[in-house]
Order: C-alpha cells, then structure tokens, then sequence
C-alpha cells in the first residue's frame, strides 16, 4: 500500500476509534453513576453497549496497530489497553449489579398458595409464605480443584431454575468469574445465544478430569514439610492430604497405585517419631509401608492423639515439638565439615 493510502485509511481508523472511544467513556460514566433506585433495564442496556463499543474497539485497534510506526505502536498500545481496563471493570460492575438486583428479587419472593375457590365455602383458605434463603456462592478464579463444587452450586441453585430466564442465567454466571476464567470468556457477548457457548468452554477447561486428578497429585509429590510440627500444624497438613487423597479415590483413582511415590512424600513430611512409629506399626501389622490409605488412617490417629494431649495438657505441648527431619536436612552438608561430624549419622528417614 503506498503511503498516501496508508495514511488516509489510518486517518479513518483514528477518527472511527476516537467516536468509539467516546460512546465507552459515555457509557461507563453511566455505569459509574448507578445507584440503588437504577432501573434493572437501564442496568442492562448501558452494559450491552459498552459490551459492543468495546467490541468494536478491538476490532478497530488491530487494524490501527497494522499501520502504525514502531515508535507510536507501543504508546498506542498503552492508550488502548487502559480503555479495556476501564471498560471491562464497568461491564463488570454492572454485571454484579444485575446479578446482586435478580438475587435479592428472588430472595425476597414468597411462596404462597392461592386461596380456595368460593364455590367450596366449607375449606378454610390456607396461606403459606416462606422466605427463601439468600444464594452464597463464592466466585470461581480458576483453581480446578474448586470447579466442581462450584459448578454444582450454580447448576441447582441458577442453571436448573426454570423461573430465570437464559439471558439472566448467563449475567449471574459471568457475574461469578473472576480472575483467568472471566478473561477467557470476556470475547464472548452476555447474550443468551452465546449461554451453552459460554458453560461448554468453562466445563471444558476447568472441568476436565485429568487435569484434576493432576492438580491433586501435584499437591501430594510437592507437600511442605511441616517446620515447627505443633498439634495445628499437624492436623492442617493432614486434613489436606487426606482431602486430596479422598478427592482421588472420588475420581476413580487407586491411589495405592502411587504408593511408591506420594507415600515417602507425604510422610516426610511429618515428624521423625511419626515416622518410626508408622514403620514399626507396618512390621507388626504387616502391612505394605506405601500403603497410603492405611498410612491416611494411621497419621489421623496420630494427629488425633496431639490434639487430644494438646487439650489435656494445655498450650504447653506446642513448644515441645521439634522441627522436622525433612526441614533440618536443608543445607546441611557442606565442605568443610569435621571429621567428628563426617561420622554423625544422617538424619533419619524411614525410605533413604
């Protein structure tokens, strides 16, 4: 393109972009401007708009960006992406409006009968008014592991509610994003078209099976070992060990199957004498030492016992626990070690 041509068709792209611009900063000074007494039809044709302005924007800015310098393409760039911050923090503002608008409508509803007819003067009208509870449900930001109780709140308390319209189940679902989930539908218009669309991209990638059992399996290879092993350090690392093995088996996973790596990893992590108790229990009982679902079941016995100690003897028990193997192994061999030490045995570990 010569660049008497490229400079008008630039010339076009900037004014067409400038009016864009424009509408979204009308438009979200309008959102801004929201109050309570905001009608529920205004709140939402302001949020479309804004939602096709910035549509538009984008489409306007790539081809701005084709013709433009280096040296202005990265200012340009700048300038753009502050007008998508803006926009999709009023989108979203309004979104959550809606969402908070139709919740608090829904909540407030009452169940009633209706009264008899009076052809049947003999039967007492009845009337029943229940207030329904309000929703809790607590945004999604991504972490997998979360997803399916997510998805199932919002499946029976929105998805399954015939009395919601689609357009208004997918403004609650957007309204529950945050974070990567909100910013890998964000292309997608709050329409009720694009509502299958919409379910069917987040269950793809945050619902997928495998990624799960992963998410779990990570957690378990990669367990902090515990640093100052008090009773409340000892149940929290438990609980989450013993969440995840529980979610695995959920999953149809045999977790035994991975005994020879997530056990030594998560014994490890507990302290020395929990270690040596655990070996000696395995000898007696003959029993497997990576067998993880009796290795759940005896650390739980044994956390079960600090915590019930720790109440018996007070807070005292927490200052006589000692750091754990895995903790006091970091750093310890060097080079200029004595030969009194070269002959200290290492630290004990019941899989080394």
């Amino acid at each position: 393109m010569p660049d008497s041509d490229k400079e008008v068709t630039l010339h076009h792209l900037k004014r067409k972009c400038t009016r864009e611009r424009k509408n979204a900063t009308r438009f979200i000074t309008e959102i801004d401007a929201f109050t309570d007494d905001t009608s529920l039809d205004d709140l939402e044709y302001f949020r479309d708009r804004l939602q096709e302005t910035l549509s538009k924007l984008g489409t306007l800015d790539d081809a701005i960006h084709d013709l433009l310098l280096d040296s202005e393409y990265d200012d340009d760039v700048e300038k753009c992406e502050e007008y998508l911050d803006s926009a999709k923090r009023a989108i979203q503002k309004a979104s959550r409006r809606i969402g908070d608008r139709l919740s608090t409508s829904m909540t407030n509803t009452s169940i009633s009968d209706k009264q008899a007819v009076a052809t049947a003067p003999n039967q007492a009208s009845i009337t029943h008014s229940v207030r329904l509870p309000p929703i809790k449900l607590k945004p999604f930001s991504g972490d997998v592991e979360t997803w399916a109780r997510f998805w199932e709140q919002f499946e029976s308390s929105i998805d399954k509610d015939p009395s919601l319209s689609t357009i208004y189940k997918h403004i609650f679902l957007r309204g529950y994003l945050e974070d990567e989930p909100k910013q890998f539908v964000d292309g997608i218009p709050v329409i009720a078209e694009t509502y299958e669309e919409t379910k069917k991209i987040l269950r793809t990638r945050y619902g997928d099976k495998n990624r799960i059992i992963q998410a779990h399996l990570d957690y378990l290879e990669d367990v902090k070992p515990i640093r100052i092993a008090t009773p409340e350090a000892l149940n929290t690392t438990y609980i989450e060990c013993h969440r995840r093995v529980r979610a695995l088996r959920a999953l149809g996973e045999d977790v035994n199957g991975y005994e020879r790596i997530l056990a030594p990893k998560i014994l490890r992590a507990f302290p020395d004498d929990i270690c040596r108790r655990w070996i000696i229990h395995v000898k007696r009982e003959n029993l497997s030492e990576g067998d993880i679902l009796k290795l759940m079941e005896f650390l739980g016995e044994e956390v079960d016992g600090a915590l019930t100690t720790q109440k018996i003897r007070g807070d005292a028990l927490s200052s006589t626990y000692i750091p754990t193997t895995a903790t006091l192994r970091v750093d310890t061999k060097t080079g200029s070690r004595s030969r009194k030490s070269r002959s200290t045995p290492d630290p004990f570990c019941v899989f080394c």
